[in-house]
C-alpha cells in the first residue's frame, strides 16, 4: 500500500546495501512514486566501493535515497583517520553531487530533524543526500571483539557522558517532567 514503510532485511555484507537503496530508489522514481529510501550503514561502510558506487549514481540520477551514517569512529577497529581522509563523512557527498549533513548522533531530536528534511527534500524531487550521525560506539564491536585494547579510556569515559538515551531522558526530565514512574509506566 502507498505510503507505508517496507523493509528489507539486514544485509551482513558490508555497504551492500546501498546498492540495493539506490535500486529500490530508482523503481520509485521510474513509477512516479512520491517516496523515499533510507539506508544506513557505519563510517567504515562509507570507504567501500559499494558506498562510493551507490551516492554517485543517486547523485547522477538525482534518485531519492537518504544515506544515514552512524559515524562511531571506528570500523571495528580501525580508528575514522585510518579509514578516510575525508575531513568528514557528510563531505563525501560533494563528489556524488548530493547534499551532505553533519549531525549530533548522540541528540536523537536532531537525529530524527535532519533526517525527515532529507526525507523531505528526497521525496519532494529526488535529492539524495548523506546524513553523517557523529556518536561513538560505547560497546565492542562483537562478542570476538575487546575496544579496550585500542580505545582510549578517558574518551571512552567523556563519550559515556553523552549516551543518546541517557541524554533524551535528561531532556525529557527537564522539559517535560518526566519521572520514573512516568518510566516504569511506559
Amino acid at each position: 500500500e502507498e505510503g507505508q514503510p517496507e523493509d528489507f532485511p539486514v544485509c551482513v555484507p558490508i555497504a551492500t546495501q546501498s546498492c540495493h537503496a539506490v535500486g529500490v530508489a530508482y523503481a520509485m522514481k521510474y513509477r512516479g512514486q512520491s517516496r523515499a529510501v533510507v539506508t544506513t550503514c557505519g563510517d567504515g561502510a562509507t570507504s567501500k566501493g559499494d558506498f562510493y558506487e551507490s551516492i554517485n549514481v543517486a547523485g547522477v540520477m538525482n534518485l531519492p535515497v537518504v544515506f544515514v551514517v552512524n559515524n562511531n569512529r571506528w570500523a571495528i577497529s580501525v580508528p575514522l583517520d585510518k579509514q578516510t581522509a575525508a575531513t568528514s563523512i557528510a563531505s563525501k557527498a560533494e563528489a556524488a553531487g548530493i547534499d551532505g549533513y553533519r549531525v549530533d548522533g548522540n541528540d536523537p531530536v536532531a537525529v530524527y530533524q535532519v533526517v525527515q528534511e532529507a526525507l523531505e527534500r528526497a521525496r519532494g524531487g529526488g535529492r539524495p543526500a548523506i546524513v553523517e550521525a557523529v556518536t561513538y560506539r560505547l560497546c565492542d564491536h562483537t562478542t570476538a571483539d575487546d575496544a579496550s585494547r585500542y580505545r582510549d579510556q578517558d574518551e571512552f569515559e567523556a563519550a559515556r557522558e553523552l549516551e543518546p538515551l541517557l541524554r533524551f531522558r535528561r531532556l525529557l526530565e527537564s522539559a517535560y517532567a518526566w519521572t520514573e514512574e512516568d518510566e516504569r509506566s511506559l
